[in-house]
């Protein structure tokens, strides 16, 4: 039986979080002299990120995020009022 995950499954926001922290940190302006210090350098990022992360707060609730301009009564409205 086939399973569909939709795309903005919660685990899958953590991995695309993960993945843009390696790429700006490590990957995106990285000089590696081998493939084994490209692999160093991950593993080094990956143990400190897992030393120092800290649980994400979610706010999805079906709709886009309010910015500041927007009303603040309209935030606070349950998900299914329209």
């Amino acid at each position: 039986m086939a399973h569909y995950t939709p795309k903005h499954a919660s685990w899958l926001n953590q991995v695309e979080i993960f993945f843009s922290l390696l790429a700006r940190a490590v990957l995106r302006h990285g000089d590696f002299s081998s493939r084994a210090d490209l692999l160093e350098k991950v593993t080094d990022f990956t143990i400190v990120h897992n030393a120092t992360a800290r649980p994400f707060r979610w706010n999805y609730e079906g709709r886009p995020r309010q910015t500041g301009h927007e009303s603040t009564a309209t935030a606070k409205e349950p998900c299914h009022a329209r």
